[in-house]
């Protein structure tokens, strides 16, 4: 074997070797890329499975049917990936298919007015808009039916708001500081006067809150009045004796 041909089966063999170096480390590219895909995937039905349970006792079943078909969205892809499912993923999937037939529930729960429990609540709502918005942009969703949502999500997060003002009046009430009380019966107003087109049970609430308003503001100028007569009555008496010091002492 001469050296042309020596050297021409080294370049093969280095080429070859090249070769099958590249595939594999393209094949194992392509692996990190499935299970990369896969865990978000997974991730996105979890979020939304999370979301739904959390507030379906009080979204709409349009909403929570929107949840249901985020699930399954994200199901679908994780099949074309061809890899196995997780127990969060396949938990996922069938709530997806118990929401797809959703009503809406015969007694809607209370609004929470605990701080912690609102601000918990609060930051479900604001991952819920965030999946509103993946699933418009993913076509899951009409613009129209995506802007329903989102005024749904704002409505109760306004809920959630003056519920907790409310609750926060009532205490300072109970400590005897009306214009504390005062100052969050005007931020739970001005939180509802910020939407637009209310809902009946917002207009109602916005109503007792004006009157609420308006009895605090009765009672305070009442107040301020009965102190100012007692400061002028205690200013009287001490006038009048240091007058009866002055001429009779």
């Amino acid at each position: 074997m001469n050296s042309n041909t020596m050297i021409a089966l080294a370049i093969i063999t280095a080429a070859i070797a090249l070769a099958s170096v590249t595939f594999k480390r393209w094949i194992e590219q392509r692996r990190i890329e499935r299970m990369r895909q896969a865990i978000l995937h997974i991730d996105g039905m979890s979020r939304a499975a999370s979301t739904g349970e959390t507030l379906r006792p009080w979204i709409s079943a349009d909403a929570i049917r929107l949840l249901a078909a985020i699930i399954q969205y994200h199901g679908q892809h994780l099949g074309k990936l061809h890899l196995q499912g997780t127990p969060r993923s396949d938990r996922a999937m069938n709530l997806a298919e118990e929401w797809q037939h959703s009503t809406p529930p015969a007694n809607l729960e209370p609004v929470p007015s605990n701080p912690r429990q609102a601000k918990s609540l609060r930051s479900t709502l604001m991952n819920y808009l965030q999946l509103i918005n993946d699933a418009h942009q993913a076509r899951l969703v009409s613009t129209e039916a995506a802007k329903d949502r989102i005024r749904e999500a704002k409505v109760f997060n306004a809920q959630i708001c003056v519920s907790t003002y409310q609750a926060r009046a009532r205490v300072a009430l109970k400590q005897e500081s009306p214009n504390q009380a005062l100052h969050f019966m005007k931020r739970a107003e001005a939180t509802i006067r910020d939407l637009k087109d209310l809902p009946a049970d917002l207009t109602n609430e916005l109503n007792i809150l004006q009157e609420g308003i308006k009895q605090l503001e009765s009672a305070r100028q009442e107040q301020a009045g009965t102190s100012r007569l007692a400061g002028e009555a205690d200013e009287l008496v001490e006038a009048q004796d240091a007058w009866k010091k002055k001429n009779f002492d």
